[in-house]
């Protein structure tokens, strides 16, 4: 697998979290995929016929600098903008729409797009000869933590689509390749590369938290309060990959008194060993439709589907009332419908 690093040098605020993106070019199913990691805001990757190109193409119809990949910053987000740069267009194709065989998006000289995981290019959007197809189709994948890779067998989840994202992390669709949990949705923190001592951490020891709540507590047949009808009705965390489990005591408890105390400074704190450098959790895959994209569409919700809805969501509370809990984002785009 070939590699191209390329970095804008531009200084990284302390305690605040590098702006890197990790990228693989695929561009066919007989070679290797082409590493391309960009650094810092405004980053840029070329992709067409040129020699100065970070991605070259020989393709009929790629222009010398086709288009370039940018890197933007966007609140603690790491954002991938395609812009086309041809006389040709560049399409673009996002995973749901490639996987439906929906038209491509075209792109015209100076047109900017913003990529996500898989989203393919097809360089150039418009064929110049009649005849064979000749033009180039190339997908981007971003790289995830622990991803897999087919080509060396290694890494363990096979990232798919995004399924949603939060203001502190992404869900992605994934499968496990190399243990038993099959299709699986995996958390990825936004916060990444973070220092050791960082007021930022505190959010890698949230998603953390989130995660023990269920694992021994909610989903805990451990736990004296465990029910099973209460607990079916949250999904399943099974496992952590924050890197926070071994900076406090085996109890739950007495760790979260060690860092909840109104008293614990967070940006004085040295976690060492540091936490992951790329955190995340995996749970449970739910195949079910966001409540509140439910309420917002048609058909409406009867009257005996609203007292079912009700009814459950008083008794997610009832049960977490049983471990001195209270949930503090209870809102229709965290809850399912099966």
């Amino acid at each position: 697998m070939s590699g191209h690093a390329v970095e804008n040098a531009a200084p990284v605020a302390k305690q605040q979290s590098s702006l890197e993106l990790k990228l693989l070019i695929e561009s066919s199913p007989r070679d290797p995929p082409q590493e391309i990691v960009l650094r810092g805001d405004g980053c840029c990757a070329g992709i067409g016929r040129g020699l100065d190109n970070e991605v070259k193409l020989t393709g009929s119809g790629v222009s010398g600098k086709h288009c370039q990949l940018i890197l933007r910053r966007r609140g603690h987000d790491a954002i991938l903008h395609v812009k086309d740069m041809s006389r040709n267009g560049t399409g673009v194709r996002h995973v749901r729409a490639a996987a439906s065989d929906r038209p491509w998006k075209e792109l015209g000289n100076g047109d900017e797009e913003v990529l996500h995981h898989r989203t393919q290019l097809l360089l150039p959007m418009k064929q110049k000869e009649k005849g064979a197809d000749c033009r180039t189709q190339i997908t981007i994948v971003f790289v995830l933590p622990d991803s897999y890779d087919p080509w060396t067998e290694t890494g363990r989840w096979q990232y798919q689509e995004k399924l949603g994202e939060g203001g502190l992390a992404s869900v992605y669709r994934a499968r496990d390749m190399t243990g038993g949990l099959g299709d699986v949705a995996v958390k990825v923190s936004k916060f990444k590369n973070l220092p050791q001592v960082s007021n930022q951490n505190r959010h890698i020891y949230a998603l953390h938290r989130e995660a023990r709540w269920s694992m021994q507590r909610l989903h805990s047949p451990f736990d004296p309060r465990y029910q099973a009808e209460g607990a079916a009705l949250f999904a399943r965390y099974l496992e952590d990959h924050t890197g926070v489990a071994p900076h406090g005591p085996d109890n739950f408890d007495e760790f979260r008194e060690k860092f909840e105390t109104p008293r614990f400074a967070w940006n004085e704190y040295c976690f060492e060993p540091r936490l992951s450098k790329e955190p995340y959790v995996v749970m449970e895959l739910v195949n079910a439709r966001l409540l509140q994209s439910v309420i917002e569409g048609t058909p409406p919700l009867d009257l005996e589907e609203k007292r079912q809805i009700v009814r459950q969501c008083i008794e997610a509370l009832v049960y977490m009332s049983r471990f001195n809990a209270i949930h503090r984002d209870f809102r229709g785009c965290n809850m399912f419908l099966q």
